[in-house]
């Protein structure tokens, strides 16, 4: 048979400690500054829904409505 290895970790000599820097610590002021300095996802997320509404209103707005019939015969 084949033998198929698709990941392979060595941790030789490795040491697993509980005590992280950062860990612990009270002053949320130095952690918030930390965050990247991006713009919050939320925020994103809401102005890509009212984005999405205002184009919503607007096509409906411009293609009229439907009751008279849509396509003109000849």
């Amino acid at each position: 048979m084949v033998d198929i290895t698709l990941f392979e970790l060595h941790l030789d000599g490795s040491k697993f400690t509980a005590n992280a820097p950062g860990v612990g610590e009270s002053d949320e002021e130095e952690t918030d500054e930390d965050d990247g300095g991006g713009a919050p996802l939320g925020l994103f997320a809401a102005v890509a829904l009212v984005v999405l509404a205002v184009t919503a209103v607007a096509v409906k707005k411009k293609g009229g409505s439907d009751q008279d019939g849509g396509i003109d015969e000849v």
